[in-house]
């Protein structure tokens, strides 16, 4: 009996001694430590620094040149015999060219920065299911806690009444109560390690080891709309990249399009005469069917397929809602049921039982069973409220949480 009272002893004083981390402390320390936040905000970032240089010119080139330099007779390589030149060039992609990149650097931006919200909404939703895993855990201990001191209780009896002369049925019922008890705490342990862990994934595990506690937040289920899912951040990001697929088009269109470049030296000839040089050139968009065409079309294919995506991901949230809907409608309806109806009869059957063992006309084997389907009941009824308050939990973060 002394290692359970001694382990309800360690963590009562766990409880009074260490800090308290409620739900909004987590989510704070969660967005002060989840590194995911801090990849997303530097893609945002990187990408914004981009916009500055879309579209841009590309640099200009500076050319020296030395032409027809004697390489026989007495001139022999002699620089001063040849015609030397300088000249700067200048590329000019076209219009639509130019503004295609601007227009890809946008969409890139605008879909990071959605991945980034998106990032923050996945920390909240990811921090909260960790935080109330963890709390409901330890609302377990307390039910274990609560089946411990009644199994001591009972161990002291039955040696009581053993000392007196009675029989060990009660004793040996209540050393296999002991066993069964200390399997479900071991089960407990590793649990709150799981959850401990996995809240310490996003709020770090300095802070993970606190007690949580606090208030539970409230969720009211209300009807969701087209317009709450469009809101998603995923979605944004979507709308994005559909946005930078047609601007990669329309990159590809305009490469039929000829681009142009300018080029203007300044020569000075062996007899040390001075000439000026201007040079226009273009690119000839020849061929278009084999090198062109191909790219627009497999531009055309990406643009179809972005569309495609968003498409799939609204489809996916509208059949993630009903289905936690559905799910959420059954485990209250599970719920009412277990906490108004089975509860009360099987602590009804609990107290029969004992009365039966204490005037006796009972066994307790019975008493012991009672005890372990009062204790299933309980871990039930908490388990079905963890579920529930996960469901709510997504179905906010799906449908307002962003």
């Amino acid at each position: 009996m002394f290692p359970y009272a001694l382990r309800s002893i360690v963590l009562v004083l766990c409880a009074s001694s260490a800090q308290a981390l409620t739900l909004d402390e987590a989510l704070i320390a969660a967005k002060n430590y989840a590194p995911d936040l801090i990849a997303s905000q530097s893609g945002e970032v990187a990408t914004h620094a981009l916009t500055q240089s879309a579209g841009s010119l590309p640099d200009p080139k500076i050319a020296f040149t030395i032409d027809s330099l004697p390489l026989e007779g007495e001139d022999q390589y002699q620089v001063g015999k040849s015609m030397r030149s300088i000249g700067l060039m200048q590329e000019f992609p076209n219009a639509g060219k130019r503004a295609a990149e601007r227009q890809i650097a946008t969409a890139a931006w605008q879909a990071s920065s959605a991945q980034h919200r998106y990032a923050q909404l996945n920390v909240k939703r990811a921090t909260t299911l960790a935080w109330l895993s963890l709390y409901y855990t330890q609302e377990k201990a307390q039910i274990l806690d609560a089946q411990v001191i009644e199994n001591q209780n009972s161990l002291s009896l039955s040696r009581a009444a053993l000392a007196g002369g009675g029989t060990a049925d009660n004793a040996l019922a209540a050393q296999l109560e002991t066993q069964q008890l200390a399997d479900a705490r071991d089960d407990l342990k590793s649990e709150l390690q799981q959850a401990r862990a996995l809240l310490a994934r996003w709020i770090g595990p300095d802070r993970a080891r606190e007690i949580v506690n606090g208030p539970l937040p409230v969720w009211q289920r209300e009807p969701a709309s087209e317009d709450q899912f469009s809101k998603q951040p995923d979605l944004h990001a979507a709308s994005s990249q559909i946005s930078a697929a047609r601007a990669e088009l329309a990159l590809m269109e305009a490469g039929k399009h000829p681009d142009w470049g300018l080029e203007l030296a300044l020569q000075r000839s062996d007899m040390g005469q001075s000439q000026a040089m201007v040079r226009i050139y273009f690119d000839l968009p020849f061929f278009t069917a084999s090198r062109q065409d191909p790219k627009i079309a497999a531009a055309t294919a990406n643009l179809q397929r972005a569309e495609a995506e968003k498409t799939a991901r609204s489809a996916g949230y509208r059949q993630q809602y009903a289905e936690l809907n559905a799910q959420g409608d059954a485990l209250t309806s599970q719920l009412q049921r277990l906490k108004q109806l089975t509860l009360p009869l099987i602590q009804k059957q609990a107290e029969l039982a004992l009365a039966g063992l204490q005037s006796s006309k009972g066994s307790s084997n019975a008493v012991l069973e009672a005890r372990k389907t009062k204790r299933v009941a309980q871990l039930r009824a908490l388990d079905l409220t963890s579920r529930l308050a996960t469901i709510q939990a997504q179905i906010f973060f799906l449908t307002g949480g962003h």
